[in-house]
């Protein structure tokens, strides 16, 4: 049992980690309001990712935590949004919304693409949700698939909103100064 448990240790220390901080490059899905999201249009503010199965109650979770979130911090600058990475979730999704108070988009979006965008190992259990948070200059500055201790349960809201506070405390890209006028002359 201990050896066993050693090998697994080992094999999991030896998988690759996901590059971290890398661009958020590309992603865009339709919100279940019909709206375009494209992750590229959000620069300027603090994105968090759910990644999540509409059947998963962790992800439920993570969502109602979400959503307490971004009430909170939504004039500061943080976007939630989810996407539903199930077989046939879109039909389900406003059931999970109806479930969890999610107050952020939420799409359907392809699972291998997922889990390329997060650079997650097809050797390895994916275990959801998971959750990447993006800075204000489109960076992915953190992520954690659901079996990591950071999305325990009892430490999920904590964890989020130091991970949130950080970056938002970066502060706003300052806006373009503007040209100074000229005083009359006398």
């Amino acid at each position: 049992m201990i050896r066993a448990l050693l090998l697994a240790a080992a094999f999991s220390l030896a998988l690759p980690a996901a590059d971290l901080p890398r661009s958020a490059g590309t992603l865009e899905f339709i919100s279940h309001t019909g709206e375009k999201v494209r992750i590229q249009d959000l620069k300027g503010k603090v994105v968090a990712i759910e990644f999540l199965l509409t059947h998963c109650p962790g992800c439920k979770n993570g969502a109602r935590t979400l959503a307490k979130l971004q009430s909170e911090y939504k004039a500061k600058g943080l976007q939630v949004v989810g996407l539903a990475i199930d077989q046939g979730a879109g039909p389900k999704i406003p059931q999970f919304i109806a479930e969890t108070g999610a107050n952020f988009p939420i799409g359907v979006y392809d699972h291998d693409k997922a889990q390329a965008y997060l650079q997650v190992p097809i050797m390895i259990r994916w275990m959801m949700p998971t959750v990447a948070f993006i800075d204000r200059k489109g960076m992915i500055r953190e992520q954690y698939l659901g079996d990591d201790p950071y999305m325990s349960p009892a430490m999920e809201e904590i964890n989020f909103r130091k991970s949130i506070e950080k970056l938002l405390a970066e502060g706003a890209p300052r806006p373009a100064a503007a040209p100074a006028k000229a005083s009359p002359k006398k």
